[in-house]
């Protein structure tokens, strides 16, 4: 009986030690992230995810993808800017807008500033508020997610 409580006591103990391990580590997951390749950024009530650069080299035709978020009331202008061209889209209230080559996407072709594996920048600027300025991942088609992308780009140049 004596060895019961003791065997209890440890597997208790442990139980209570282990539990505890979440109190003084910080979690993660509750830190925001760019889960993907690409980069994001947030302007007010505008925020911009997985923006990427897809293109086959410096000074070539490149696309611009990724969504913007309008977590506003009211549709909101915003200005996107790539090396020395820029576009003005409008976000719908509370909604999306996809940039892309792909059908219902919001186009944005611009020329490359930087060779693919390097850093871009790009800016996204509401309506009203100052730009948020990020780097942005320039990518090619060496993965088939963004081999898909040149393809369109090269139909769109055609």
């Amino acid at each position: 009986m004596h060895a019961r409580a003791k065997v209890a006591a440890v597997a208790f103990g442990a139980t209570l030690s282990l539990a505890g391990c979440s109190l003084a580590a910080s979690i993660t997951t509750s830190n925001e992230y760019d889960p993907s390749d690409g980069t994001g950024a947030t302007v007010g009530d505008i925020s911009s995810e997985n923006f990427l650069l897809i293109t086959t080299g410096e000074g070539e035709a490149a696309a611009l993808i990724g969504t913007l978020y309008n977590a506003g009331a009211d549709a909101e202008s915003v200005v996107i800017s790539v090396g020395s061209d820029s576009e003005t889209v409008t976000v719908p209230a509370m909604g999306s807008l996809t940039l892309g080559l792909g059908e219902g996407q919001e186009a944005f072709v611009t020329t490359s500033p930087v060779l693919p594996g390097l850093l871009a920048e790009v800016s996204i600027a509401p309506s009203g508020q100052a730009p948020a300025e990020k780097p942005l991942p320039v990518m090619d088609g060496t993965l088939p997610e963004y081999d898909a992308v040149l393809t369109q780009l090269a139909e769109y140049e055609g």
